[in-house]
Parts: structure tokens; sequence; C-alpha cells
């Protein structure tokens, strides 16, 4: 894992290669990586549906899964309980907003490079709030397998 030192050279590196690649147009730069924080912000909302979907299958199995033993209730608890965790952090670090112009009156390359340590830090919370929904799911599944396996 990278420093905050390292952290801040990369992004102002990226941002300076940035600027040169849009002529040195602010704008386009900007656009760019509005661009960029507009592909995590639909995907999170692709993780947010996900977490969704588990809230609705509890709602109409839930408790018929749930009956099958204790094991299963455990794992439909335990699996919710991480499935809104994941929608809490991703919903805390990725769907926050915050506009892109708020700084404008710094210098180009500033600008840009605040935006990319933005983007980055979304990017890892993204990561993390998929893995962690991914952890929700396993859990979730293995009370599904229960049901299906062993009450057939």
């Amino acid at each position: 894992m990278k420093n905050d030192t390292e952290v801040l050279k990369s992004a102002a590196r990226e941002a300076k290669n940035l600027l040169e690649l849009c002529g040195g147009d602010l704008y386009k730069s900007v656009g760019v990586l509005e661009r960029q924080l507009n592909v995590l912000q639909t995907r999170a909302q692709v993780l947010m549906s996900l977490a969704g979907v588990v809230l609705t299958i509890t709602g109409f199995s839930g408790r018929r899964i749930a009956d099958t033993s204790l094991f299963a209730q455990i794992c439909v608890i335990t699996g919710l309980a991480v499935v809104l965790t994941s929608a809490v952090w991703v919903w805390k670090n990725v769907l926050g907003i915050s506009w892109t112009t708020s700084r404008l009156d710094e210098s180009p390359e500033d600008v840009l490079t605040g935006i990319i340590i933005k983007r980055q830090k979304k990017t890892r919370s993204y990561i993390i709030g998929g893995y962690i929904l991914c952890a929700g799911f396993v859990i979730y599944s293995l009370a599904f397998a229960k049901m299906l396996l062993f009450n057939a």
C-alpha cells in the first residue's frame, strides 16, 4: 500500500500527464476525470442494487430458509448484516457527493491532483465494498445451500 507521499506524487504525475494530454485545457481534463467518477458512481449503484436483492429475498424467503436449522438462521442473519455493511460502506465512501468545481480557484495541476486523489479513494472504497458484499453473498448462500441440500 502506498503512503500519503507516494499517493500525492503519483496523483500529481497523473495530473500533469492528463493536462498535457488535453493540451493544457483544464475543462477537458476535468471532464475526463468526471467521466471516471461517473463510472465509479454507476458501479457503486450496482452494488447497492445487489444488496437490495438480498433484502428482497430475505423478505420473501428469509423465514422459510431460517426455519431449516440454527446454522441457516445464523447464516441468514450474518449474511444480511455483512451485505448491509457493504451497502453502508459504499454509500458513505463512494456515493458521497463532492463537486469537482469546488476547487477551481487553485492551479490546474492542483485541481486535477485533488480530483485524482478523490477518485483513487473512491476506487479503493468501491473495491473494499465489493469484497464485503461478496463475503455477505457467500455467507447468505450457505443458508440457501443448507435448505436446498438437506431439507428437500
